[in-house]
């Protein structure tokens, strides 16, 4: 009995995301976009690890691509495992500007020693653009590799853009305004996010309570 509630509130909280998601769906019109979006990756890491990426589309254009570690591709939001989240969408003007800046910095920033855990890696990649390009937004917690900021030890604001972070490969932190307060032991991440307000946690989407747009 004891054990059938204790599955049964697990599964509930593990759900909790969903119940405040919003549904993935394509902005319209003709202005430029910016979608940054991410993706579970296969088994057996699909409940710990997320694959993030640009979805672009420029102004005037009717076709879509991404940006993402590896170069330009088809999409926006089209994959062959999965569940797509996007947690951040920049339109007109704002749009225009970050997909003129991540053509100028994609190459420069392009990770060239691969690391998978804890980085760099593509995560890492999409976090250096994000703070290259001023678009202030929030990778998943679960987007491994993101906090990664050297080999031994970093800082730098938040991708948020309202706090302030500091890493190691064995233990982290970051503080800020909207991001709350994160612990983070081992690249996983652990605590309380302010706005929208949720529970960190290292596996799923990465929070349980409003999705992070």
């Amino acid at each position: 009995m004891h054990r059938a509630l204790l599955i049964s509130i697990s599964a509930w909280l593990l759900s909790a995301c969903a119940i405040f998601r919003h549904p993935v769906t394509l902005p319209g019109g003709s202005d430029a976009v910016i979608m940054l979006a991410s993706v579970t990756m296969p088994e057996p890491i699909d409940t710990i690890a997320r694959h993030a990426w640009f979805a672009v589309r420029e102004e005037g254009q009717g076709e879509w691509y991404k940006v993402e570690y590896g170069g330009f591709g088809p999409g926006p939001l089209k994959t062959n495992h999965g569940q797509v989240e996007v947690h951040a969408i920049w339109r007109g003007t704002e749009a225009s500007r970050g997909i003129a800046c991540l053509h100028r910095w994609k190459d420069a920033l392009y990770v060239r020693s691969y690391l998978a855990y804890p980085g760099p890696n593509s995560n890492t990649f999409i976090d250096r653009l994000l703070r290259k390009c001023h678009l202030h937004a929030d990778l998943p917690a679960t987007a491994i590799g993101k906090d990664y900021r050297g080999r031994y030890i970093g800082a730098s604001w938040t991708s948020g853009g309202t706090g302030v972070q500091v890493e190691t490969p064995l233990l982290g932190f970051r503080v800020g305004l909207t991001e709350g307060v994160e612990l983070h032991l081992l690249s996983l991440a652990f605590g309380v996010d302010l706005w929208p307000p949720a529970i960190v946690i290292p596996f799923g989407p990465g929070r349980i309570g409003f999705a992070d747009r």
